[in-house]
């Protein structure tokens, strides 16, 4: 048996379609930008939400709950804060670690000296990947070129 407008629901499963993706791409459209405020309002900001002697799961559950992202370097002893996702939807870049101590509590905090610039492909060696051999030693810049 037949359905008696075949083409209405085609017509809806594209709209439904349409609005999906539509809705998913708006949540891209939200580009991380760099923080507006110095290092030293950040660090202020931060330490507002996690104040130095707070403990490292009390910190991070709090960084959370106001919008920062970041992770751990090699130890857990150190935490970049990344990202500041903001209330009205803006998302910042921040440059702030945070460094616990043995015990876990926060006791200092420092820049986090990371560099956001995206890098063009010249940059990379030709192998096109990074390698762990030494580079070749770089050219002398007080040896005259030879002449033929």
């Amino acid at each position: 048996m037949q359905k008696p407008f075949p083409h209405r629901t085609c017509g809806l499963a594209t709209v439904g379609l349409l609005l999906t993706t539509l809705v998913g791409c708006a949540g891209l459209t939200s580009q991380i930008v760099p923080c507006p405020l110095t290092y030293s309002e950040q660090e202020k900001e931060i330490l507002a939400v996690a104040p130095k002697g707070t403990r490292r799961d009390d910190a991070l559950r709090k960084l959370a709950a106001a919008g920062i992202d970041g992770s751990f370097g090699i130890s857990r002893r150190v935490y970049y804060c990344e990202l500041w996702n903001r209330p009205d939807g803006s998302r910042w870049h921040l440059n702030v670690a945070l460094l616990f101590d043995e015990v876990g509590r926060l006791y200092m905090t420092r820049t986090a000296d990371c560099d956001v610039t995206p890098l063009s492909d010249k940059s990379l060696p030709s192998s096109g990947g990074q390698s762990n051999e030494a580079s070749p030693p770089a050219k002398s810049a007080n040896v005259a070129p030879t002449t033929r």
